[in-house]
């Protein structure tokens, strides 16, 4: 069983999907766990995102289970925020030993090209940049330990192939790519790792709302590129926690500056 007893946890987007189940995953390995989430609407979305229930339910799941967890509401766009996040975690748990970024956003235009600049700005803010400012506000507490740690990126397998329409999203979620490489070459020395994982199609609030089943429906091509050969149904978010908490392990020591695909297998279509 993997061992995380006397690891520190930031999680963003920890309200609900997989940034829930991540946190709840590394708590039962026995980390303590921040879980951050914005907890609020994001401008221009056209489906629910969570609210302050979600996130308390997320701690709930910990603490129930006898775990260690604190909620924290920070919008990633806020570095601030995920400043005085970050200061809360190490303040309350003697320090910050992994990072999950995990925030992150979608919204379906008609086409790439026809996107609005809302959507394109808002899709980079929070998905990209988001992740961006989680890393600077985190890594200097990460370095604080002296331990080394884990970074751990989840982008999408639409960062390493096309999808439709929704260009903006494989922009920002390609994008993670690029920096998660060279946060582990500059974090090496010092024993950090970053990784980042890319689900395929995971059945969150984010992918089965009416706007992303109508344009799955309707956009040309996506059923086929989103055909699971190893499964007839859709991942659930643990199959990527699992994957997250792996990373997160010594178990994954040796592990740094790859693309974990988790995606039954779709992106061989």
């Amino acid at each position: 069983m993997i061992d995380l007893d006397g690891r520190t946890a930031l999680v963003t987007g920890a309200a609900r999907g997989i940034g829930r189940a991540t946190a709840v995953a590394l708590a039962a390995a026995g980390a303590r766990v921040l879980a951050s989430d914005l907890a609020r609407p994001v401008e221009g979305l056209t489906y629910d995102t969570a609210a302050p229930d979600d996130l308390d339910q997320t701690v709930r799941q910990i603490t129930d289970a006898g775990g260690q967890a604190l909620a924290a509401r920070a919008d990633v766009r806020d570095v601030d925020a995920l400043r005085q996040a970050t200061a809360d975690a190490v303040a309350r748990f003697g320090g910050l030993d992994l990072v999950v970024a995990n925030a992150g956003i979608a919204s379906w235009p008609q086409s790439t090209w026809q996107a609005t600049e809302e959507q394109w700005q808002t899709m980079l803010d929070v998905t990209l940049t988001g992740t961006w400012n989680t890393c600077r506000a985190t890594i200097p507490a990460l370095l604080d330990g002296g331990r080394g740690g884990s970074i751990v990126i989840v982008s999408s397998s639409a960062g390493l192939k096309p999808l439709p329409t929704i260009g903006h999203y494989s922009a920002a979620k390609a994008g993670l790519v690029g920096l998660m490489r060279s946060l582990a070459l500059e974090l090496a020395p010092e024993r950090i790792r970053v990784n980042t994982v890319h689900p395929g199609g995971t059945t969150t609030e984010m992918t089965t709302n009416p706007a992303a089943e109508a344009w799955e429906a309707t956009a040309p091509g996506v059923g086929e590129t989103l055909g699971l050969p190893l499964s007839d149904v859709r991942m659930e978010p643990l199959d990527i926690a699992y994957a997250i908490r792996w990373l997160c392990s010594e178990e994954a020591r040796f592990v740094t500056g790859t693309t974990q695909l988790i995606d039954a297998g779709a992106l061989l279509r």
